[in-house]
């Protein structure tokens, strides 16, 4: 067949062959597999042949998290509003959509949330590629969940550069120290959410921490 009529998966499937013991190999093979289905499959034993992997797992929860990171960003306009509201003595009734599925709480929660969903996991995903070539295994997929996980469980107003000082941690002693992914004994999220709050207490604790604005505010 001729180059030209090569599809993308092929093509990659020829890369990644001819990538096969060279540093780069690990990072490649996670993007291309994050992408298209692995062409290799067991040749003996009573094995069930599937497509199906780990990373592809990971994805299916990920795209179970999807509704919970929609919610986090309605919640967290919400919970900013109503605070304002009750600061200048309105408290308002919850309503479905008069004041809670708004444009307002979506942008507001966005704006803050997202964030820090960019800094998990790209600082964690750095910290596998990184592991990955030193160690000259393919990238893992733990950390695709433990990336969505760590923003849902961490106050809104966390400063970034600590959320990635404490990623780094966690993949680092809560993973990679005990060799990876199904070796650990720790679970890499809540170690993450442990440092920060043993390091930084006073960000981490508190009903006021997971209001936006809510410390700045009440000056405590």
């Amino acid at each position: 067949m001729s180059d030209k009529r090569l599809t993308i998966k092929k093509r990659l499937h020829i890369i990644k062959h001819r990538l096969r013991g060279n540093k780069m190999a690990p990072a490649f093979s996670a993007l291309h597999t994050f992408l298209f289905t692995p062409d290799e499959t067991t040749h003996s034993g009573g094995h069930i042949r599937s497509a199906d992997d780990l990373k592809r797992t990971m994805n299916m929860v990920i795209m179970a998290l999807i509704p919970v990171l929609l919610f986090s960003f309605f919640n967290t306009g919400y919970q900013h509003y109503a605070a304002i509201d009750a600061a200048s003595g309105m408290p308002r009734v919850l309503s479905l959509w008069d004041n809670f599925l708004t444009w307002e709480n979506f942008w507001l929660g966005f704006k803050l949330v997202m964030p820090l969903v960019i800094v998990s996991y790209g600082v964690g995903l750095l910290v596998e590629f990184i592991f990955a070539i030193i160690k000259g295994h393919e990238v893992e997929e733990g950390y695709l969940v433990t990336g969505m996980l760590v923003p849902l469980i961490l106050p809104v107003d966390t400063p970034l550069w600590m959320l990635a000082v404490a990623v780094v941690f966690g993949v680092v002693i809560g993973k990679e120290v005990f060799g990876g992914t199904g070796m650990n004994i720790l679970n890499p999220a809540l170690t993450i959410r442990a440092f920060l709050f043993f390091a930084y207490p006073t960000w981490m604790s508190g009903d006021k921490v997971w209001v936006h604005g809510a410390v700045e505010r009440t000056g405590t």
